[in-house]
């Protein structure tokens, strides 16, 4: 991670499970601290390191073209909301993570269940619970974002292009499109294209030609 970190690397991939083992298991603790220390964020890329759970989608789901869905983007949601509900946000208060390949279509979904489990135990839910857990979404050009943003709160979207393959979230255009998408004022798109990544990834652009995402 030190190595990494000297040669530019601004985050550290992780799956959502590893064998029996989920992203909020302490095991993965020391992992964390040292990210923290070195100031770089966790990313959670859609996937599956569970085989037996592999194995048996594969099973159940055989060819269908639900299975990427259910194999790799079920078990990112769940474990975004089994990390809002767990005390890492308090362990390492300034550890960042960002969800990637997942859209956000979800996030008003997690953002009620996580909710309501607060307020079963007497206290009032924050309308912040994504940025108070330091969590960064990556959106969809065709995510509904006028009504996703008012669950994610405009500080915790981002957009990803996925260049270098072709799948069902590559979108090389996003960010033109997110310019012209329309519902969303400028300054949140400026957030979504420029100062949300910035954050997460702890992105030092001073001195630097880099243009406005909205101009």
């Amino acid at each position: 991670m030190r190595w990494a970190k000297e040669h530019g690397a601004v985050a550290l991939f992780a799956r959502p499970c590893e064998e029996s083992r989920i992203v909020t298991d302490e095991t993965f603790y020391p992992v964390y601290e040292e990210a923290q220390n070195l100031d770089m964020s966790m990313a959670v890329h859609i996937a599956n390191g569970n085989q037996s759970n592999v194995e048996f989608l594969h099973t159940a789901a055989g060819n269908s073209k639900a299975l990427p869905f259910s194999l790799f983007r079920l078990p990112t949601v769940t474990t975004c909301m089994l990390l809002m509900m767990s005390e890492i946000k308090n362990t390492f208060p300034t550890l960042r993570w960002g969800f990637i390949e997942c859209s956000a279509q979800w996030v008003p979904w997690i953002y009620n269940e996580v909710a309501r489990r607060i307020e079963l135990t007497g206290k009032k839910a924050s309308k912040n619970l994504f940025e108070n857990a330091n969590i960064y979404i990556t959106c969809q050009t065709d995510d509904d974002l006028p009504w996703v943003l008012k669950y994610a709160g405009e500080n915790c979207l981002l957009i990803g292009t996925d260049y270098g393959h072709g799948d069902p979230s590559s979108d090389v255009d996003a960010t033109v499109d997110i310019r012209n998408y329309e519902g969303i004022s400028d300054h949140v798109k400026d957030n979504i294209l420029y100062h949300n990544p910035k954050k997460l990834f702890a992105l030092n652009l001073e001195g630097k030609a880099v243009r406005s995402p909205v101009e």
